[in-house]
């Protein structure tokens, strides 16, 4: 890759991550916080492991990330992505269409790890999180963190290849809901009340509701497929 591509494509990509560890950081230190109490969904505690284990695996998670999340785009640069001059039109459908395509890829994934011969060996680690914070988006089996940004850029490269920024858009959407979803709050905002519905979803399903609420970015998949809780 030319030294002018990777400034094109990493650029935005580590102004997203530092956005996201700002978004992160804020949203942990919320949860805990007296002042946003009335926002949290439930008051139980996250996870019954040790402090040590929950931050340890959080680390190890995010280190893992940053690797994939360079590593992966660098390996399948020239048969994914473009760049130069292009209208907004085709990048809107270009991030409309990626986001798609992997929301509905996603929902099999994590319906799949939920099978009950495969859950213990990868997705279990996931599920011992029974109160979401944000935090703990990061609290994953290594397996299941390689499928889950494996699967994005393979949606990314089926699509593809595609501008850029378009993908900066989708990774941005991606990994930013990430984190929102397990934050373990609701605004009571009318005009975020799309976000809140997702974050409620998937608290329900880390509850205890695991044949429901599989998809990651809307809602469509649990309607069409009937897992929607």
């Amino acid at each position: 890759m030319r030294v002018d591509r990777w400034i094109e494509f990493y650029t935005p990509i580590v102004v997203v991550l530092t956005l996201d560890a700002v978004i992160l950081a804020f949203l942990a230190w919320a949860y805990h916080s007296p002042r946003f109490a009335k926002y949290r969904i439930s008051p139980k505690a996250s996870m019954k492991v040790s402090r040590r284990t929950r931050l340890l695996n959080i680390a190890w998670s995010s280190q893992l990330s940053l690797l994939l999340v360079f590593g992966l785009p660098y390996l399948l640069y020239e048969s994914t992505f473009r760049v130069g001059p292009e209208g907004i039109g085709i990048k809107i459908f270009e991030i409309l269409v990626i986001l798609l395509v992997y929301d509905f890829a996603y929902y099999w994934l994590h319906r799949a790890m939920h099978h009950k011969r495969l859950m213990k060996y990868v997705h279990a680690v996931h599920h011992r999180v029974h109160n979401p914070t944000a935090m703990e988006s990061f609290y994953l089996h290594p397996l299941e963190l390689f499928a889950g940004l494996a699967l994005l850029m393979t949606c990314t490269w089926a699509v593809g290849p595609v501008h850029v920024h378009s993908f900066a858009v989708v990774f941005l959407i991606h990994s930013t809901l990430n984190i929102t979803v397990h934050s373990g709050l609701v605004s009571g905002r009318w005009w975020l009340w799309p976000l809140d519905h997702l974050t409620v979803k998937h608290h329900i399903h880390h509850a205890g509701e695991f044949d429901k609420n599989y998809a990651s970015l809307t809602p469509l998949p649990d309607m069409l497929f009937g897992t929607r809780g």
